[in-house]
């Protein structure tokens, strides 16, 4: 009786786990190559470069951030909404496939998936101090509702 007990709670546990395991973030990340670089007339310092990759799934979105060195911004597939205070007081503007855009570094910024389809994305960053600053929490800005 009680191997009986310890078989069922065995797969119950097993299937709990997988159906835990199946559920997918709303944004995956890959990096696809880093390097260090000097540091150039574009305004970085010395650091890392780090080409990512992130699959923005709908509704999906990274909130108020910003990056301790610039970033190139490509979307190949999909629309992000951008919100950036310094562009046209705050309201959202739309990047689609085949467009890009360039955020500075240390510049609060939110970009989120508000369409029916994942947008694929791919950001470069150039002269990362420390890998811990290509993504930098923040809370959203006086001025900005989104």
């Amino acid at each position: 009786m009680k191997t009986k007990v310890l078989g069922i709670a065995l797969l119950f546990a097993l299937a709990t786990a997988s159906s835990s395991l199946a559920a997918s973030p709303p944004i995956i990340a890959k990096a696809l190559a880093a390097g260090q670089m000097q540091a150039t007339t574009i305004k970085t310092t010395a650091g890392a470069t780090i080409l990512e990759t992130y699959t923005v799934k709908p509704g999906g979105t990274f909130g108020w951030h910003t990056h301790g060195a610039p970033v190139a911004v490509v979307v190949t597939a999909g629309t992000l909404t951008v919100f950036d205070p310094k562009v046209n007081a705050c309201a959202p503007f739309k990047v689609s496939k085949g467009m890009s855009f360039v955020e500075p570094a240390n510049h609060i910024h939110l970009a989120r998936n508000d369409g029916k389809q994942p947008a694929t994305v791919y950001a470069l960053y150039l002269g990362v101090p420390k890998s811990s600053n290509v993504y930098l929490p923040k809370t959203q800005p006086a001025g900005c509702n989104a």
